[in-house]
């Protein structure tokens, strides 16, 4: 004769066990989504602050300045170009390693259309390294920004006189030497007289610091500055051409401001004959592909 009540029994025991698990697994999924939920949002305003904390790096009536940023735990930092508008954006974003070594979802992105930051796509770091120098034409256009990581190093072999003054002067573990085979083995080599390194410059004939950079994997780009050499060093070409494109279109703002302003001082007889030169600047526009 069958037990009834046992038969009642255990369905009730295999019913609570089948009901707690389900409760179980869904607390333990709600759990895991608010954490990766908070996680992004912290994510989120770590990019936010890290673009803020960028401000005082940047320069002002210095050519030049280096500090260095350090993150409370291991975190990428991401910085992605924009050219849509009358300024573009610069977009930061970030994502920090949890405590089982995985690394979160990235944060929603900041923007700023004053910061022009020439770095590689991903910067994995918990300490960076961040130079500022000052861009001109001739009128300052803004400050550009150089981010890398504290563990990437650099070498420059036969470097321009101004170049390896300027390294020494910044003391910030720069190497400096004569041949590639003295460059440190894990280091990103930059050749200006060899050829078939990390990256290979080609300086004009002019005294200026202008001429044409190509990295393994990547386009060859131009630049007609030392600031933009070393803005074409630090990012990759798709980086540089976008960042290039923006700082144009400051150029042409801040050229037809001060255009205007020309304008109004000469009509009270204070000119400053410099009406035709900021007129071209103010077209620089014209010629940037939108």
């Amino acid at each position: 004769m069958v037990n009834k009540k046992a038969i009642e029994f255990s369905f009730s025991w295999m019913f609570a066990i089948l009901v707690g698990g389900v409760i179980i697994f869904l607390a333990v999924y709600a759990s895991n989504e608010y954490i990766k939920t908070e996680k992004i949002s912290q994510d989120t305003q770590l990019g936010k602050e890290f673009g803020i904390i960028l401000t005082p790096a940047e320069t002002d009536l210095e050519s030049s300045k280096i500090t260095k940023i350090s993150m409370p735990i291991e975190t990428r930092f991401f910085a992605e170009c924009s050219n849509a508008g009358n300024f573009g954006s610069q977009k930061i974003s970030t994502s920090t390693k949890s405590l089982n070594n995985q690394w979160s979802s990235t944060g929603l992105s900041s923007s700023f259309s004053d910061k022009y930051i020439f770095s590689e796509k991903i910067v994995e770091s918990r300490n960076y390294n961040v130079l500022s120098k000052t861009f001109k034409m001739p009128f300052k256009i803004s400050s550009l920004i150089y981010i890398w990581s504290e563990n990437k190093n650099y070498c420059f072999v036969n470097p321009p006189r101004e170049i390896e003054l300027e390294l020494n002067d910044l003391k910030t573990g720069f190497q400096i030497v004569s041949t590639v085979s003295s460059c440190s083995q894990e280091s990103e080599k930059i050749c200006f007289t060899s050829s078939n390194c990390d990256i290979d410059v080609s300086l004009d004939l002019s005294k200026e610091l202008r001429g044409s950079l190509k990295k393994k994997f990547s386009d060859r780009v131009y630049f007609e500055s030392p600031e933009l050499l070393y803005a074409a060093i630090f990012s990759d070409s798709e980086t540089y051409e976008c960042q290039l494109k923006r700082l144009m279109k400051r150029a042409s703002e801040l050229g037809g401001i001060y255009y205007s302003k020309s304008t109004l001082l000469s009509s009270k007889s204070c000119p400053s004959n410099l009406e035709f030169e900021l007129g071209d600047f103010s077209r620089i526009r014209d010629k940037v592909e939108l």
